[in-house]
């Protein structure tokens, strides 16, 4: 039996030292990037796709159905003024509502700061009529609006008047970071004070109580929408029944929906062809007022649950990092997961930051594993460093994978190698032994690159001898092939070798070569502080003993007839008849020599 001394399996990532410190570190993290808010555009992604998921969550029956009468292109075209001198139009609109049995207008339209009087006499009255008229019928809210300075902009006096005191109110919006609208928030004044909002006007006159938060911009289909040149045709012709038809019992907004006017960006589609990040303000007010009325304002948690939650989900992440295919299973599911809780969250009304919450778990799963993944390669490096001239490169990458760790074997179907040098004892008399090294060496070299250059395994270095074996640790498609291959080029290196040595006036070299195949067990011998990667079986021995053959029967390589019939095709190779062999029982013996 021969063995190679093989180091022990690799010492564990040094990361496992740090566990406990690395999920503080993590918790820290995730805290961090709940409190900068780093993963908010994520929330809003998320939360966003939850309301086009959910779009269409049934109303509360309290809650009285809404009609947008537009002012579109359609309308526009069909009336011949302006629309700031709308004031007949508008106030015959409204005039319709109250007689069809509305049960409040919102007017969502820029209203004069002045008398138009001295265009023509009755614009002001039109107008100022239709609004008493809406106000004493049902109820009617006026928009007010800011100027680019934040300024509020003032109102013609006897509008506000016909309007009442609870009759007026901005048509503003708390925009998000991105400019997208998903908050009502009444605390718009110039210092954070609250003041009087549409959406929150039109709410409280219909006896709701308004909350601050999130509009749930799923609840309900897309509003109904009227053309405000329809509205108008039916109330000239006086076609009562058909605007009570459209307009009875409804909540009506009156507003733009043309393409340049009272646009803002609404994290879904509402409607009127509109897409998501072009949406006409009333119909985000007409979602808002939904919302409100229904008493479905989306909340979101405090600051301190969301980095709460944070750090302890990196945490977690810390804990399940490290295998790469854990560590993938992690963040499929944590964003599968953070996509389910976004959905069943909003669905209560409650906007959770999953976003947030994801990241600070994928986050610590990546760097967990890329840490790991730094230390396996640092240790990998290590490892060549200090074994790879030790150990053959098969037995290296089992080595640096862990598949060598303690004393398992297995049995296998190898085909063992064995060379030595002919004449050795008398090349160490008659030469230097730093002379007789470097030859030796020189050959281990040239044999242990044409046995690693077929997969072979380098088992041991005998003084003058070298023993190898193909099949193992990693198996070959053709161990036997690999293994006569190995066997002529390192006789065609010996060759060359031995003319450089010639030339230099040192002795000829020449080497024998035996090769056996069969079933051994092949892996650990040893103790588990020192231990060896070997093959043990009769294969071993019966090389051994066609090596020493070699010497008399006229051929460099002798093999056993078993491997000859697996080498198909190779020419040279010669029947020898059975020859006893020490030690064993008589083996049919075939030879090769180059021509």
């Amino acid at each position: 039996m021969f063995a190679s001394e093989t180091p022990a399996a690799p010492a564990r990532s040094p990361s496992g030292r740090f566990v406990p410190a690395g999920a503080s570190a993590a918790m820290l993290a995730g805290a961090v990037i709940a409190v900068l808010g780093l993963a908010a555009p994520l929330d809003r992604a998320l939360g966003d796709n939850a309301f086009r998921a959910l779009r269409g969550m049934p109303l509360p029956p309290t809650v009285p159905p809404i009609v947008v009468v537009a002012i579109d292109e359609s309308s526009v075209a069909a009336l011949p003024e302006p629309i700031v001198l709308w004031h007949r139009h508008l106030g015959a609109v409204l005039t319709a509502a109250a007689g069809a049995g509305a049960r409040i207008v919102g007017v969502d339209v820029v209203l004069p700061d002045r008398s138009l009087a001295s265009i023509s006499p009755d614009l002001d009255r039109a107008l100022v009529d239709g609004v008493l008229r809406m106000r004493l019928a049902g109820g009617v809210v006026l928009a007010l609006t800011v100027d680019g300075a934040g300024v509020p902009r003032a109102v013609h006096a006897p509008l506000l008047a016909a309007a009442g005191p609870t009759g007026a109110g901005y048509a503003l919006w708390r925009l998000d970071s991105d400019r997208v609208v998903r908050r009502y928030d009444e605390r718009m004044g110039a210092h954070g004070e609250t003041v009087a909002m549409f959406a929150g006007r039109i709410a409280r006159a219909l006896a709701a109580n308004p909350r601050e938060g999130g509009i749930q911009y799923a609840l309900g289909d897309d509003v109904e929408v009227l053309s405000f040149g329809e509205i108008l045709r039916l109330a000239r012709i006086g076609d009562d029944a058909a605007l009570a038809a459209l307009l009875r019992g409804k909540v009506v907004l009156i507003g733009s929906t043309l393409p340049f006017a009272d646009r803002v960006a609404a994290p879904i589609a509402l409607g009127a062809g509109a897409p998501a990040g072009d949406v006409p303000g009333v119909l985000v007010h007409a979602q808002a007022l939904r919302t409100l009325l229904a008493g479905r304002t989306v909340r979101t948690p405090p600051g301190w649950v969301v980095w709460t939650i944070a750090a302890a989900l990196a945490a977690a992440g810390w804990l399940a990092g490290g295998r790469p295919l854990r560590a993938a299973v992690g963040v499929v599911a944590a964003a599968a997961l953070a996509v389910a809780v976004a959905h069943g969250a909003l669905d209560r009304d409650i906007a959770l930051p999953t976003g947030t919450f994801a990241a600070a778990f994928i986050a610590a799963v990546v760097a967990r594993t890329a840490i790991e993944a730094a230390f396996a390669w640092r240790e990998r490096v290590r490892l060549r460093h200090a074994f790879g001239g030790y150990v053959s490169p098969a037995v290296m990458a089992e080595i640096e994978s862990g598949r060598l760790a303690g004393l398992a074997s297995a049995r296998r179907f190898i085909v063992v190698l064995i060379l030595d040098v002919r004449d050795f004892t008398t090349r160490t008399e008659h030469e230097p032994p730093e002379r007789v090294i470097a030859t030796i060496n020189a050959l281990c070299e040239q044999a242990t690159a044409a046995i690693h250059a077929r997969g072979g395994t380098v088992d041991k270095f005998m003084g003058d001898g070298i023993l190898a074996f193909f099949g193992a640790p990693a198996p070959l498609a053709d161990p036997a092939a690999a293994a006569f291959d190995s066997a002529v080029d390192i006789l065609a290196r010996v060759r060359r070798l031995g003319e450089r040595l010639a030339g230099s006036g040192e002795a000829p070299l020449a080497i024998g070569i035996g090769l056996s195949c069969g079933e051994a067990v092949v892996g650990h011998v040893g103790a588990a502080s020192r231990h060896a990667y070997t093959a043990i079986g009769d294969c071993v021995n019966v090389a051994s003993r066609l090596e020493s053959l070699t010497k008399t029967i006229g051929h460099p390589v002798a093999m056993t007839a078993e491997l000859a019939s697996r080498l198909a095709g190779r020419s040279g190779i010669v029947a020898l008849g059975r020859h006893d062999i020490k030690g064993h029982t008589p083996v049919e013996v075939v030879g090769w020599k180059p021509t």
